[in-house]
């Protein structure tokens, strides 16, 4: 009785869920942990969805269900992912690129899903760059375009040598607890990936332009308000994508997979974000312009 009861929690089951209960077991997991359970809108929509399991026949019309309800829980970064659109969705893996212009760096990161030696591989191409060219960097411009996420670690710390050491973010949920996001020594205590810096150096004093645009999102935008903590930083571009918050996944019987927004972030300047877009110091459609004028008035 205790493993029937408690067992879901973990995932754990001694038999199959019934379609009805399978769904049940999601909804009180969104109901608890969920950005957005405490208001008028969940209660209502909880209530309806608990009725609306009665009638389901199997575990797909139970996500269909789960599907239509789960961004009220969370908000619109929150989704249900099936195991048939788990196995639809390729492997995409791309390189950051860097470019040094007589000691103007620019770096562009990409969104990052692969692997944990790619995301070393991800991590430690910027991080080595860093190393070897640290006497002749005058600025860097961190290029977040189109970045619209995966995991913020090899992102964050590929560039960790230039933002300063302790708290870069902490994650808010709706009941205030806060969880810290620390850089320490070439460590960060979130994102996925498990990552060994070749280097723990720090560039000092270095102007860091970054650009963001519409598509910059999830991840991408935790990654531009890590570099909040930048003493010379300036930010360019347009509004970024507005998914400024944290997801946990919460894995179902079926392999299916709760995406849920459990918390908002706040930046190093104490400014909560909850799917808020990161606004540009400068709107520009000619960001690498703008950046470079900017970069300028320090020389």
């Amino acid at each position: 009785m205790v493993i029937y009861i408690y067992g879901p929690n973990i995932n754990f089951y001694l038999l199959p869920p019934s379609p009805e209960r399978y769904g049940k077991i999601a909804i009180k997991k969104m109901n608890t942990y969920g950005y957005f359970t405490n208001s008028k809108a969940w209660q209502k929509t909880e209530k309806k969805a608990l009725v609306d399991m009665h009638s389901v026949h199997n575990y797909d019309e139970a996500d269909a269900i789960l599907q239509k309800i789960i961004k009220v829980a969370g908000g619109k970064h929150s989704q249900i992912v099936t195991t048939k659109q788990i196995t639809t969705e390729t492997e995409h893996y791309e390189e950051p690129t860097i470019i040094n212009d007589n000691g103007l760096v620019t770096i562009h990161e990409p969104q990052f899903q692969g692997n944990t030696q790619q995301a070393n591989e991800y991590a430690n191409k910027i991080n080595d760059f860093l190393f070897k060219c640290k006497h002749e960097i005058k600025s860097i411009i961190i290029d977040l375009s189109n970045n619209n996420g995966g995991d913020m670690a090899p992102m964050i710390l590929g560039i960790s040598s230039i933002i300063p050491d302790g708290n870069i973010l902490s994650f808010v949920s709706h009941d205030g607890t806060s969880e810290r996001i620390s850089l320490k020594k070439g460590t960060i205590n979130a994102g996925g990936a498990s990552i060994d810096l070749n280097h723990n150096i720090k560039l000092t004093n270095v102007p860091v332009a970054v650009i963001i645009n519409k598509q910059t999102g999830s991840s991408g935008e935790m990654t531009a308000l890590a570099l909040k903590k930048v003493s010379k930083v300036k930010y360019f571009g347009q509004n970024s994508a507005s998914f400024t918050s944290v997801n946990r996944p919460f894995s179902l019987y079926t392999g299916t997979t709760m995406y849920l927004t459990t918390a908002g972030v706040k930046d190093s300047k104490n400014k909560l974000y909850v799917n808020d877009p990161i606004v540009p110091d400068i709107q520009t459609n000619d960001p690498y312009g703008q950046a470079k004028q900017w970069i300028n008035s320090f020389n």
